[in-house]
């Protein structure tokens, strides 16, 4: 197999320009809110609408049902006034409309369900991220469950029946509610699941009562869930099943997200760098631990991390310890030393770690000489230190940027003018 290239930034947008825009999506959220809900009351009342919601994995999620649709997708965001313009610019008619949705806070949630009025809605996860302005586990679950609220009787909820947390909320769904993953009650369900490294996955799943083979270009067990959310929504919407296969196997992965490029030495990058919360760090690691390969890793720091940091670094390096030959460490000196201690407890040497401070070019420096080739690299970490810059590095782009930390509203490097 011959990954794909990096995305070309072939249409740059300015950060500043996305700053103008967030900026106006924010502000202008209540007036497009409420127009947004007349027209899914009047002349959109009959279109169905399915929004994606979770705390990981819904831009993959939402890219997979609009890849077995044949839809192009929306992009104006998934937060403040962005699905609610998306809406606004589709068009009347029984075309379906998904969207993603996000929140970063309380209240948040209510405004979508009351100007989308979700026909359907796929719940990927309950996760740690935002946990600090939206609490508990049980608080974002709870939050973003107010989703529902906008949804009738007649509405279907698809829930991933393996997160314990997403599956307690059947009995808030005022409609049916599906079920998908591995476990044996999930409606949808995955028989077998292999790794066909390096070109994908390959699931037997039973869909409804009928076995399926699903082969998909993304990677590991948490690639299956988007794969068959998307299969789900599909069936139920009177998809063409031969399609939906089609369209899932020449679904390519999203930038950041676990996204494999062939590296010039000869080796395979797996560039992760989007998010970097404890759930998305594991599933990583789950991955990374199946490939048949000698495993190197650039880690960078935790978002948000739960409680105390310190442990969740220390038992992150004694895992790394076990399953790679090298990692280089990205951020504070401290968390660097974390890594490094986790793996001294565990009985496990702390000499593979190498730390790299906060420089992105030192890190692509200190892990060019450990490569070799056949070697598949990890890089994974936290949005505002922008690993990606490091993964189209190494994959033979150009990179200019040296900013050690970066707030600029662009939703990947590779579309950044400033790279």
């Amino acid at each position: 197999m011959t990954a794909p290239a990096p995305t070309p930034a072939a249409s740059p947008v300015s950060p500043s320009g996305r700053r103008i825009r967030r900026f106006l999506l924010q502000r202008c959220w209540p007036l497009v809110g409420a127009t947004a809900r007349l027209y899914r009351q009047t002349l959109a009342a009959r279109k169905p609408v399915v929004v994606v919601v979770g705390s990981f994995g819904k831009t993959t999620t939402t890219a997979a049902v609009n890849a077995v649709l044949g839809l192009p997708g929306a992009y104006r965001g998934n937060a403040f006034a962005g699905p609610a313009m998306d809406l606004l610019a589709s068009l009347p008619g029984r075309t379906p409309l998904v969207l993603e949705v996000g929140i970063g806070g309380k209240g948040q949630m209510l405004r979508h369900a009351r100007a989308l009025r979700p026909d359907m809605v796929v719940f990927t996860s309950v996760g740690s991220e935002h946990g600090r302005s939206l609490g508990s586990l049980e608080e974002i679950r709870d939050e973003k469950a107010r989703i529902f609220s906008g949804m009738d009787a007649g509405g279907t909820a698809l829930l991933n029946g393996d997160d314990r947390l997403v599956r307690s909320l059947a009995e808030r769904v005022p409609g049916r509610v599906v079920t998908y993953g591995f476990a044996e009650p999930n409606d949808v369900r995955i028989l077998a699941y292999r790794l066909d490294w390096p070109h994908g996955t390959v699931l037997e799943v039973d869909c409804f009562g009928e076995r399926l083979e699903v082969r998909t270009r993304l990677f590991g067990r948490v690639a299956a869930y988007p794969a068959i959310a998307a299969l789900a929504v599909a069936h139920l919407l009177g998809g063409d099943p031969a399609e939906t296969l089609r369209a899932l196997a020449s679904l390519p992965p999203r930038p950041g997200r676990l996204r494999l490029l062939r590296l010039p030495q000869g080796g395979w990058l797996l560039d992760d760098t989007y998010k970097s919360n404890l759930e998305t760090i594991e599933a990583a690691l789950d991955l990374l631990e199946e490939i048949p390969a000698r495993r190197l890793v650039v880690m960078g720091e935790i978002h948000e991390p739960p409680g105390s940091a310190g442990p969740h670094y220390r038992a992150l390096g004694a895992r790394l310890a076990r399953i790679a030959e090298h990692v280089v460490t990205l951020g504070s000196r401290k968390s660097g030393a974390s890594f490094r201690s986790g793996a001294r407890r565990a009985g496990l040497s702390p000499d593979i770690f190498v730390h790299a401070g906060r420089e992105w070019k030192k890190a692509a420096e200190l892990l060019a000489d450990r490569l070799r080739p056949g070697d598949v690299v990890l890089v994974k970490g936290r949005y505002t230190q922008r690993l990606m810059r490091l993964s189209l590095s190494l994959s033979g782009r150009p990179v200019r940027c040296v900013l050690t930390d970066c707030n600029l509203p662009v939703p990947g490097c590779h579309l950044c003018p400033r790279l």
